[in-house]
C-alpha cells in the first residue's frame, strides 16, 4: 500500500493560502496606535480581504504618519479609498480605523531573510490603497411601494 498525494513544485507550495497579485476590496478588522522605529506615530491596520471566490484572506498593513513620500502617500490614498478626505485635509485622522473599508492593491513579498537565520514565508501585503467610484444608486429590481395598494384588511386570523 501506497500514499497518494498531489506533487506540487516549491513555488506551488510557496503560493498556498495567497492571494494573486491585484485589486481587492477590503474591510479594516482591528486598528493599533503604534510607534515606528523611526518614531512617528503609526496604525497598524489588520485588513480583511475577499478573493473571487469570496474566501477571506488577513493582510497586515501599516500607516505611518511621517513626510517620507512613501509613507505620506499611502495615508492619503488610504483616506481616499476609505471615505476619509476632509479629514486628511486636516491633518486628523480617528483613531479607531475599525470598520472602514475600500479597494487595494496586493502584491505578494517573497521570502526574506530572519536575522537569526532562516526565512520568513512569502506572504501577501498592501502596495496602495485605491479610491473606486462610489455607488450614488441602487438598482431597483422591484416596483415602487404604493401604500395604498399594499394594504388589506381582509387577511384572516
Amino acid at each position: 500500500m501506497s500514499y497518494n498525494f498531489t506533487p506540487l513544485s516549491d513555488e506551488e507550495i510557496n503560493s498556498i493560502g495567497l492571494l494573486k497579485e491585484g485589486n481587492y476590496s477590503f474591510e479594516v478588522i482591528k486598528s493599533t496606535r503604534k510607534v515606528s522605529k523611526s518614531g512617528n506615530p503609526m496604525a497598524e491596520l489588520q485588513i480583511l480581504l475577499w478573493d473571487n471566490e469570496g474566501k477571506q484572506h488577513t493582510v497586515f498593513d501599516y500607516l505611518v504618519f511621517s513626510h517620507v513620500n512613501l509613507n505620506i502617500k499611502k495615508v492619503k490614498h488610504f483616506c481616499d479609498a476609505t471615505g476619509l478626505k476632509e479629514e486628511y485635509k486636516k491633518g486628523q485622522l480617528p483613531e479607531n480605523l475599525e470598520r472602514l473599508a475600500g479597494n487595494a492593491i496586493i502584491g505578494i513579498r517573497d521570502e526574506q531573510p530572519k536575522p537569526n537565520g532562516g526565512f520568513y514565508p512569502r506572504k501577501n501585503y498592501v502596495i496602495d490603497y485605491i479610491e473606486s467610484n462610489p455607488v450614488t444608486s441602487m438598482p431597483s429590481s422591484s416596483p415602487e411601494f404604493k401604500p395604498e395598494e399594499e394594504l388589506n384588511d381582509d387577511i384572516p386570523f
